[in-house]
């Protein structure tokens, strides 16, 4: 009887062992896939940065005063008002 609960503690504790070793490598392979998945987000985050700067700097550009002027004056054939002219008519 003494035996079979010895044999019975033993199958147990190997049992549990055994599924404690499962636990760490299923553990290991998911830092592993957190820190190729981290690496992907930061190159992905450095993309972004450029491009925002790039957006930024077109945005500038296109809306500074020297480009809305000359935008108004070739393409919207405006004028731009000197002197203030007054029509006077006779009677």
């Amino acid at each position: 009887m003494k035996n079979f609960f010895l044999s019975l503690i033993t199958f147990l504790n190997t049992f549990l062992l055994f599924f404690l070793c499962l636990e760490i490598i299923k553990t290991r392979w998911q830092f592993s896939q957190e820190y190729e998945n981290n690496a992907f987000l930061k190159v992905a985050n450095n993309k972004l940065i450029e491009i925002n700067f790039n957006l930024k700097t077109e945005f500038y550009h296109h809306s500074s005063p020297a480009k809305v002027e000359r935008h108004a004056k070739e393409i919207l054939n405006m004028v731009e008002i000197g002197e203030v002219t007054t029509v006077h008519y006779e009677e």
